[in-house]
Parts: C-alpha cells; sequence; structure tokens
C-alpha cells in the first residue's frame, strides 16, 4: 500500500511539474516549483520570508522524520529515474535481457562529497553554471524546456547530454546518481542516516534469500546481513513489496549497534552541518500561443539581439550580480514569460541562464509571471503596482536611426506607447526628435520593440546594476 501510494504522489508531482516547465499551470500548482530543496535554500539566502523559512525546514524535518520521501516524490529528476528503471522492467518481461536485479554496493563517498563540496564551493564563488548543471530541478527543467520549444544549441547540447546521462545511469544502475553525483541527494542523505522512521527487518521472519537486495535500486541493502544504509535508501518500498515472508516493513528505525555508528555517525552528521552552514554563506507551444505584441509604424519583422552592458534582468532581481548568482537556470521564468523577453543566455559568462531582449516584445508593466514562478529567489515576487515602480534600464536614443529625428518621417512611436509618460517629442534643430526623462523610465523596452527601425532600433535599453525603485 505505501509504495503505491508512493507512486500515485509521485506521478501527480511529476505530471505537474512538467507542465509548469512547457508553461502550463502557474496559477494552479505553481507552488510545486518552490518545494524544490536547493532553490529554496537560495531563496532563503536571497532573503528569508517566513514562507522561505518553513518550507526549508519543512524538507529537512520530513527528511528527518520520514528520510529521502523528497527524492521519491517531490524532486522531478529522481521520479523521472523511476520512470526509465519501470520501462525497462517493463519491457524485461518480454526480453529477459533488459530484465534487471540490483545488488548491494558501497557508499562511494570518494564522489559524493567532493560534488557536494564543489557545489558549495561555485556557491560562495558565484560560478553559476556549475550550480545549474548540478542541481536536479534546474536539470529537469532544461531537458523538458528543450524538447517542447526551440532553444539556443548550448542548451540543446546540455540538455541531451544531462538526459543521457541520467538515463543511461538510471537504466543501469537504479539511483546511481542521486546516491553518488546528486548533491542535494548527498545531503539529505547525511539527514536520513539520523531518521526516526525507515525500513526495518524482522529477523524472525528473514530468511535471507536476497530478494530485497535484488529489488532495491538504491543498492543500498546488504544480502545476507540485514544492513540498510538509510542515507541512500530513497523510502520508494519496492522491498517490502518484493518480500514474501513479510520480513520488511516501513517503522521506527531501529539504530545499529553503538559499536558500529561510533565516529561514521557524528562524521556524517558534521558533514551535514557543514553543509548546510556551507550554503547559507554561498549568498514553447504555450508561450507562443500567449504571446501578446502591439503593433508600431512598421511591420513586427525579427531585429537583431542587442548585446546590452550593463545586462537586464527582470523587477524583482534587485541587481544583475544578485541574479545572476542566485539563478540555476531552470527556465522555468523562460516558460513563464508570455512575450518571450526571457531566452536561454548563450554568453560563457551566464551560460544557461535567462538574460533579457527586447526583440520579440517588451516586459509588460502588468506581468509579473516571472517573479510568482521563480523557485530560487533570483527573481523575487512583485506584484503589478510594484512593477511599475522599478527602475530596471533606461531607454537611449539614437538619432542617426530615429526616423523623426534624421527628418525622414514624423514618427513618434516611442512617445505614443510609453507607459509612464517617459517620452518626450521635442524640437531641437527644426526637427522634433525623442527625448527620455531617465527618472520615469522603468526600462519596460516598449519603446525599443515598436520601434520601426530595423534590424536595430533607434532607441534602446541599457540596463542598470543595481535597479531603483521609485
Amino acid at each position: 500500500m505505501l509504495r503505491k501510494i508512493r507512486i500515485v504522489l509521485a506521478a501527480l508531482c511529476f505530471i505537474l511539474i512538467t507542465l509548469l516547465f512547457v508553461g502550463i499551470g502557474h496559477d494552479w500548482w505553481g507552488f510545486l516549483a518552490k518545494l524544490q530543496a536547493l532553490p529554496t535554500t537560495l531563496r532563503v539566502i536571497a532573503g528569508a520570508t517566513l514562507g522561505n523559512v518553513a518550507v526549508l525546514l519543512g524538507i529537512v524535518l520530513v527528511t528527518l522524520l520520514l528520510g529521502r520521501i523528497y527524492c521519491s516524490v517531490i524532486c522531478p529528476l529522481g521520479v523521472f529515474q523511476d520512470l526509465v528503471l519501470w520501462i525497462r522492467r517493463t519491457l524485461g518481461k518480454w526480453f529477459k535481457p533488459l530484465r534487471k536485479r540490483f545488488k548491494f554496493n558501497k557508499e562511494r563517498r570518494w564522489v559524493r562529497y567532493p560534488v557536494a563540496a564543489l557545489l558549495i564551493g561555485c556557491l560562495i564563488g558565484g560560478l553559476q553554471l556549475v550550480v545549474a548543471l548540478l542541481e536536479p530541478y534546474s536539470a529537469y527543467g532544461r531537458i523538458v524546456s528543450s524538447i517542447a520549444g526551440n532553444v539556443p544549441v548550448a542548451l540543446l547540447i546540455t540538455a541531451l547530454a544531462t538526459l543521457l546521462v541520467v538515463t543511461v545511469c538510471a537504466a543501469l544502475w537504479g539511483r546511481a546518481y542521486c546516491n553518488t553525483i546528486c548533491p542535494v541527494g548527498t545531503l539529505l542523505g547525511c539527514i536520513s542516516r539520523f531518521s526516526v522512521l525507515g525500513i526495518r527487518v524482522d529477523e524472525d521472519k528473514c530468511v535471507k534469500c536476497g530478494a530485497c537486495s535484488h529489488a532495491c535500486k538504491a543498492s543500498c541493502i546488504e544480502e545476507g546481513t540485514l544492513k540498510i544504509d538509510r542515507s541512500r535508501c530513497v523510502d520508494c518500498f519496492d522491498c517490502i513489496e518484493v518480500c514474501k515472508k513479510g520480513a520488511l516493513s516501513f517503522g521506527r528505525a531501529v539504530s545499529a549497534p553503538r559499536a558500529e555508528q561510533g565516529d561514521k555517525g557524528r562524521r556524517a552528521f558534521i558533514n551535514s552541518a557543514a553543509l548546510l552552514v556551507a550554503g547559507a554563506a554561498g549568498s514553447g507551444i504555450a508561450r507562443a500561443q500567449n504571446m501578446k505584441v502591439d503593433g508600431g509604424l512598421a511591420d513586427v519583422e525579427p531585429k537583431q539581439p542587442l548585446e546590452r552592458e550593463p545586462r537586464l534582468v527582470p523587477p524583482g532581481a534587485g541587481s544583475v550580480k544578485s541574479f545572476y548568482d542566485r539563478c540555476t537556470a531552470c527556465q522555468l521564468c523562460v516558460a513563464a514569460c508570455p512575450n518571450a523577453v526571457l531566452r536561454p543566455s548563450t554568453d560563457p559568462d551566464h551560460l544557461l541562464q535567462p538574460q533579457m531582449g527586447y526583440e520579440n516584445g517588451f516586459c509588460r508593466p502588468e506581468c509579473t509571471a516571472c517573479s510568482q514562478v521563480c523557485p530560487a529567489g533570483a527573481i523575487r515576487p512583485v506584484d503589478k503596482d510594484q512593477k511599475t515602480l522599478i527602475r530596471i534600464g533606461t531607454a537611449v536614443v539614437n538619432p542617426y536611426l530615429c526616423f523623426a529625428a534624421s527628418g525622414k518621417e514624423a514618427c513618434g512611436a516611442c512617445e505614443s506607447h510609453c507607459p509612464t509618460g517617459a517620452i518626450s517629442m521635442v524640437h531641437v534643430d527644426g526637427v522634433r526628435r525623442p527625448v527620455v526623462a531617465e527618472e520615469q523610465c522603468i526600462g519596460c523596452g516598449k519603446c525599443e520593440f515598436l520601434c520601426p527601425s530595423r534590424p536595430v532600433s533607434a532607441i534602446t535599453v541599457k540596463g542598470l546594476e543595481t535597479h531603483i525603485s521609485k
């Protein structure tokens, strides 16, 4: 029964989270994105609210109580590995070579802890590309985004490589990826060593047949000794299902003899605490259907993407540095953006992380989609009224490209469409040309997008390193 309940919950979470990454359901089940472990930790670092802290404490407390149930129900990359295993087992009914039997493997600490330490070091050092590659939720998001729509080549290659590695590991070694490479699995594994509940063995009923060990996709049940490595058990309950003698159950975990625990348990606790402290120090189709654009004096044709310095980052980010230090490149904001203003960057300095551009649309003042879905705190929640008071950039006019300033046409599209009234057409040297009141401009890019000049707009938005709230 426990196994069936877990499968139903895991399937539901997996389907709903997958829909989020193609831009569906943010208003209904978007909260699932904010239940992810590492993004939640980053939100707390970015500026803890009671809700953020409650979610993080909830993950820790659930792990202390139940073990790594998070990895089998909430984490989409973990559930994806279960799906790969289910496909292999199903095919194995007809093709004998695909029938899978696991065996106990010792914990590979020499890989687990260095990878987790690498993640913490990159968080502290601001190397977000490594964080993005290792974070399981973001990795799954890139896979879905790549399948769902057109993405840059760099993102496609990274997503396919991740998909290949995770699929091969799952097909051949079960949850080896979770228990060897994934840093979130390592951290939760440190905590789950001390979980109150877990898989326990009734020695009077056990005949040491080895069925549980062969069924354990985490390879954490040692055949013949009745030992279970609780740091790697993901609470899938497969072992309980296959035991014909009823010797396995889920209940109050039986502690190993003190002589066996000794320093090993203390070291695991210290490792867990160290990772938590270090982490705290580390300060589509649906999109195309929902896209909204406004007309201008010319046909809306593709414009040339611009290299902006400073970069533009969404309202709620606070600053360029804060945004890129916290973003895990999960692509959720890219999927949620209705105007395709956000897209994966191909810049080596911020590879895979989102960047803003106004060649396909503009940042609508009434839209707060990206701030509502960001799970990592890179974009903090803002409401519609707050957004219109946040300056993320300033419009700059190039008189040599401007039709009005050059005397070619009496344009004025930028003035007529500016939502804050920051642009005025004034007479300079006998011609009417646009002038920008910087203190009123919020950098939404509506003027840039609607400017008829091609391939580069005559008025473009220069980002602000630190956002200004009016």
